[in-house]
């Protein structure tokens, strides 16, 4: 595999990983109620764990690829000078806090549980908030680039929001029929209800980063990087009509047949976040192309 390829496979991980962590730390310490976060935090143990261990590993590997491509391939890849100069470029500027927010987090659950449970959220919008400044975002200066950067770093905590929350949700449909399905059936509407306003604030924000990068309406489909806007676009626009569907169909027809609108709400879930991972997967690809 070449050090292009890889690098965009490293950025999907890395993107996917950050998110799923905010979504998943903030579902459990804020969404959830106090009596449901012990369950959810032993059921999304090895979600959270796996997460964390990809997001401080791509990190790292970040800074090898970005080197290779600087360089001369491989052989300088894991060169100590080459890394240096990657350091000293606007990608590494920015890169540095990516690869501290990310070992904090790696030692985050040594606290005790309340501590824990702050520092995650803390930690994990820090993240996100200064990945917001890597990318085609980097390059604006003064209050314009400054503007971007906070549009940028709105949109991937509202992503992380709902991205990350998908598979916590999920869980907590499937407790709807337990011991705690009063406490599940709070979390599942307070996802819901706040799930309204991270959905607006990807598309209002989605549609400021692509007015702040091409300063015109995507319509060169001889572009790759257009063509691969789209493709989120469409992605995110079918989990948008997924969502929606289980707000206002799914939800309705509870009291017809419960079981049957449990199932699906947590199978559309699924789905969500699997069309969530291919949307991320279309961003690191078309971002690493010239926004033309």
């Amino acid at each position: 595999m070449s050090i292009t390829a890889l690098y965009v496979l490293c950025r999907w991980v890395h993107f996917a990983s950050a998110l799923q962590i905010f979504g998943l730390v903030l579902f459990v310490g804020w969404i959830a109620p106090p009596a449901l976060r012990h369950s959810l935090e032993k059921h999304t143990r090895v979600l959270l764990g796996t997460s964390l261990v990809f997001c401080a590993v791509s990190s790292w590997l970040m800074v090898t690829l970005q080197a290779g491509q600087m360089g001369d391939g491989w052989q300088d890849a894991f060169s100590p000078e080459t890394w240096l100069a990657v350091m000293q470029t606007t990608f590494g500027e920015a890169w540095w806090l990516q690869l501290i927010f990310s070992s904090l987090l790696l030692v985050t659950p040594l606290f005790a549980p309340k501590i824990r449970r702050f520092l995650f959220i803390f930690f994990a919008a820090s993240l996100l908030m200064t990945l917001a400044r890597t990318g085609h975002a980097s390059a604006e200066q003064g209050i314009s680039g400054i503007a971007h950067r906070l549009n940028n770093g709105i949109h991937l905590l509202s992503a992380g929001f709902w991205f990350g929350g998908l598979l916590p949700f999920w869980l907590s449909i499937r407790q709807l029929s337990g011991t705690v399905k009063a406490f599940a059936m709070q979390a599942v509407i307070r996802y819901s209800r706040w799930g309204h306003l991270a959905v607006v604030l990807v598309i209002v924000t989605g549609i400021g980063n692509a007015a702040w990068i091409l300063g015109r309406w995507p319509l060169a489909f001889d572009s790759i990087y257009q063509r691969g806007l789209w493709l989120k676009i469409l992605l995110v626009a079918v989990m948008i009509g997924i969502a929606l569907y289980n707000r206002y169909c799914v939800v309705r027809s509870m009291g017809q047949n419960r079981q049957r609108a449990l199932t699906l709400l947590a199978s559309n879930a699924v789905f969500e976040w699997i069309l969530g991972l291919l949307a991320l997967l279309a961003v690191s690809f078309f971002a690493t192309q010239p926004p033309i």
